[in-house]
């Protein structure tokens, strides 16, 4: 796009048949019109022949035309759905937030006319609920409802009632979904709660976890189904118990190590790493969770550390910078690390070793990390204790990372290499308020593919719903996605 005008010539006299022209499309100040012009891509000038006028004005129609159509639409849900559903609107139509994401969600679903008709029919149906069409995830706008929704549908085979037979109990648009889901899949109303996620997250995992929701609605054991952990009769008790507020990771989490007679306090940290996101390296890892059943007097605040660390010596390569900009990768330190045999003692001095290798990051020459190509963010918003301010900015060197690394008692420092070589982005958000203190909160990773795919605080505690509300805003500015099990 051209560079914004500075308007050198705001104040010159405006000619007669421009004037006109500026009145015709509703702008009474040169400045105005000329912001009109470079958001268009036409001249911001005073100086236009008679077809650069009606250019604009064709132009300038067209919008307001499409504005009407759209304030059309808006005022008449069912209209719009139809409209979207049949191709005859886009995505990139839309205005108005809210319809944009819904009608992204339903053209990312399957193309087919016979199918679209009857997601339509299904839409319709729930017309009257227009929350639960056009809504979103509290917090989490860019999870719509309407994605569940589509889901839903995609396995309406299977569906053990009608859906005209659902009433929903809760004016709550996502109580109210998950009470669909469980009106269409749950034959005796047992299924949990945080299994109502699987219908609303994209990723991978999630496939598997519908197939799971299905497989319980119809009073089947979670044994017989298809699954990268093996679970006993009592974890999956234990997992049918866990918290409601718990991904379905960490309640597969939850329901090993209770079975295995972990506590609380300890399940809890551990559901904070990396092992309540995912189940790779699955058979090294149960062997983890075992330790920490057979050692509970292990401070819990050890246990994310001790995460990081076995992590780091058993899965991942060692980066070897043998030119400036030139990287070689080597094996992992230990890559046939296992727990048999170790000591909490042992293994709590290894791991400070560790850390103290890490802290001589901070005597690294100076090297500056590459700039993202997207700008952090600052916010101010108001709270019981005043104005506060919200900044979040890039990390770019070794010593940053170790700084952030020490105050917020996590590995954020052993991304180094991974920064280094471009792999990926490391983000602090802090807060500050009127008596100018400073106090770092979370940290986040940014992919190369521009997603947030971690955001940890204090001992790899999860964000508070103010602080997920400032790095949404942050995605939405800088185009970000956010990883949807975060």
């Amino acid at each position: 796009m051209a560079r914004r005008p500075e308007y050198l010539r705001v104040n010159d006299p405006v000619p007669k048949a421009i004037e006109r022209h500026m009145a015709a499309m509703g702008f009474t100040q040169s400045r105005a019109y000329f912001d009109w012009c470079w958001a268009h891509g036409f001249a911001a000038t005073l100086e236009k022949s008679r077809s650069d006028l009606q250019e604009e004005r064709d132009t300038f129609d067209e919008i307001v035309e499409q504005k009407k159509k759209q304030s059309r639409l808006h005022k008449t849900p069912k209209v719009f759905l139809q409209a979207v559903c049949r191709g005859g609107l886009t995505s990139d139509e839309i205005d108005r937030p809210n319809y944009k994401r819904t009608a992204a969600e339903i053209e990312a679903s399957n193309e087919s006319k016979e199918i679209r008709e009857s997601l339509l029919e299904m839409l319709l149906t729930l017309i009257r609920y227009d929350d639960l069409i056009f809504g979103s995830v509290p917090g989490r706008e860019d999870i719509v409802l309407v994605r569940g929704l589509i889901k839903l549908h995609d396995r309406k085979v299977l569906w053990l009632r009608p859906l005209d037979q659902w009433k929903p109990k809760s004016k709550n648009p996502l109580r109210q979904f998950g009470e669909l889901t469980h009106h269409l899949f749950d034959m005796f109303g047992d299924v949990p709660s945080f299994m109502e996620t699987a219908w609303l997250r994209n990723d991978r995992p999630s496939w598997r976890y519908r197939d799971w929701y299905v497989h319980l609605g119809r009073g089947h054991n979670l044994r017989t189904a298809k699954s990268p952990v093996k679970m006993t009769k009592r974890m999956v008790h234990e997992f049918l118990c866990a918290p409601h507020d718990y991904s379905i990771e960490q309640a597969v989490r939850w329901g090993q190590l209770q079975a295995l007679g972990a506590g609380r306090n300890a399940i809890d940290a551990l559901v904070a790493t990396r092992l309540g996101r995912s189940f790779a390296n699955e058979e090294f890892w149960f062997t983890f969770l075992r330790f920490i059943a057979d050692n509970p007097m292990l401070d819990p605040r050890q246990i994310g550390p001790l995460v990081d660390y076995l992590q780091s010596q058993r899965f991942e390569p060692t980066e070897v910078e043998i030119a400036p900009g030139e990287w070689r990768q080597d094996p992992p330190p230990q890559p046939g690390l296992s727990m048999r045999g170790r000591t909490v003692n042992t293994l709590l001095r290894q791991m400070d070793d560790w850390h103290k290798g890490l802290g001589r990051l901070r005597r690294l020459s100076g090297e500056v990390y590459a700039k993202a190509e997207f700008d952090g963010i600052a916010l101010e918003k108001s709270s019981r204790e005043g104005p506060t301010n919200w900044v979040v900015r890039q990390l770019r060197s070794a010593k940053d990372l170790q700084i952030e690394s020490e105050e917020l008692r996590h590995c954020v420092a052993s991304y180094h290499w991974s920064c280094a070589r471009g792999d990926c982005t490391i983000w602090s958000l802090s807060v500050s308020r009127d008596d100018k203190s400073f106090e770092r909160r979370q940290t986040i990773e940014v992919n190369k593919n521009r997603m947030i795919v971690q955001c940890r605080g204090l001992a790899n505690r999860d964000p508070s719903s103010e602080e997920w509300s400032v790095v949404n805003a942050w995605a939405r500015e800088a185009n970000l996605q956010v990883a949807p099990y975060l």
